[in-house]
Parts: C-alpha cells; sequence; structure tokens
C-alpha cells in the first residue's frame, strides 16, 4: 500500500511476530484517517457522505460489501472485518475458488443491474477511492469544477442507494430459491 509502513511488534508467547500495517507520517498529513478496531482506513468520499447526512447505514453496508466483494472476485483476497487489517487466505484451494467464482458472478450481475456507467462510477469511489473532484474531472471535463463535483456526489449518493436495493433484491432471490 502507498504510504504505508510496517512495524513488527513480538507476538505474546508464539515465539514469532505479528506485522502491525500502520500509516506512514507523510499519509497523517495527507489524508484524514480513522482507527477502527487496529484497521486503519482512509476517511473517503464515502465516509464524507455519511457523515454528512447524504447516505444511511443502508448505503455505508452497501458500500463495504461492494469493495470487499470486488476486491475477493479481482484480486482472490479477503479482508476478515475482525482482524487486524491484515488480509488473508483461508480454507481448501476448491472452495475458495468456488465462492471466488460466486462472488464474481454477483459482480456482473450487478453491473447489469446497474449499467456500465454505474459501475464506472462505483469502481471509482470504492475501489479506487477517488475524490468527488477527481471523478468530476474524468467525468465532466467540460463543467466547472464545484458544479462538476456536486453533480458527481448527487450521483454517488443515488448509486449507492441502488447499490443497497440491488442487493435486497439478490438477497431475496437468493432466499426464495433456498425456499423452493
Amino acid at each position: 500500500m502507498f504510504g504505508m509502513v510496517q512495524e513488527v511488534p513480538l507476538a505474546g508467547g508464539h515465539g514469532g511476530s505479528e506485522v502491525m500495517v500502520k500509516p506512514t507520517a507523510e499519509r497523517y498529513q495527507h489524508s484524514e484517517i480513522r482507527e477502527e478496531d487496529k484497521i486503519f482506513r482512509v476517511v473517503n468520499a464515502v465516509q464524507s457522505m455519511y457523515d454528512a447526512g447524504d447516505i444511511g447505514d443502508e448505503e455505508l453496508a452497501a458500500a463495504d460489501r461492494w469493495y470487499r466483494e470486488y476486491v475477493f472476485a479481482s484480486l482472490g483476497v479477503m479482508e476478515n472485518p475482525s482482524s487486524d487489517g491484515r488480509v488473508r487466505e483461508r480454507g481448501d484451494i476448491h472452495t475458495w475458488m468456488i465462492g471466488r467464482g460466486q462472488c464474481s458472478a454477483r459482480m456482473t450481475q450487478i453491473r447489469e443491474m446497474l449499467g456500465l456507467c454505474a459501475h464506472v462510477r462505483l469502481e471509482m469511489l470504492l475501489a479506487r477511492e477517488m475524490s468527488f473532484s477527481a471523478m468530476a474531472r474524468h467525468l465532466y471535463p467540460a463543467l466547472s469544477e464545484g458544479r462538476a463535483r456536486m453533480k458527481v456526489s448527487a450521483q454517488c449518493a443515488l448509486l449507492l442507494e441502488q447499490l443497497a436495493h440491488v442487493y435486497d433484491v439478490i438477497s431475496k432471490k437468493k432466499n426464495r430459491k433456498k425456499s423452493c
């Protein structure tokens, strides 16, 4: 990760060491960073929308789920939300790959339900953690920066509402199949 440094504290009684990844002093100067359960997160546009009240808990949860599934489908690694921030690979390789394939299929289903333009915005917002200003420069180069940023912010808030709804629809379909 860019701007991250590793610290190696001793693990108590195990004879080995655990690696804890923390932001560098330079990263602290350039980003607002929060620590949640020993996981360091850069405060991104989604958190800013949540703090401003533009999105709610459902949208925040949907954004987090989409990001985790995107990383798992594309990179094959999963971050345990109750971990110390390290990414781990676990389980049998066959079940792991089946799970990754199912996750990838779900990402494709979401892209088909929301459309390619929405998927591109989700990647920019969640996977690449772009700011509204950076997204605005890419999506609306002819508009003024302020107007384009407001447009992108509103689109992202609406998109996260739609994403939460899509996850709800997918969950209901899955539950219906189980009951049949």
